[in-house]
């Protein structure tokens, strides 16, 4: 069986790549604590949300941790007694479908 054909010119497949990889990049968030009534607030940890986990890095230490979703993580160090808030940074991608220029065969009925 021969190799199939490549897709596109090299520009064209670059571009192609950075259009997949900026669909699917994760969401950066950070979760952020709050002293007092609004007197001062630091950020905790950072994460990145995935479509089916979310990833946290306590800021100035080398803990980690693995989550179902930001929201849990939040949840978790609430739990401590601190006041954290959810920030997300990134906004959420759109969920519209983007042509990569790949052609799907239609299944005939």
């Amino acid at each position: 069986m021969p190799d199939p054909a490549p897709l596109g010119t090299p520009e064209e497949f670059h571009l192609m790549l950075v259009e997949l990889a900026n669909e699917f990049a994760p969401r950066r968030f950070a979760l952020c604590e709050e002293y007092g009534d609004r007197l001062d607030g630091a950020v905790f940890a950072w994460g990145l949300a995935f479509p089916d986990s979310a990833l946290l890095r306590h800021d100035g230490r080398t803990s980690t941790g693995h989550f179902a979703t930001a929201e849990s993580a939040l949840r978790l160090f609430a739990r401590t007694g601190r006041r954290l808030r959810l920030i997300w940074i990134d906004t959420p991608t759109p969920t519209a479908p983007v042509d990569h220029g790949v052609v799907v065969p239609s299944k005939r009925q």
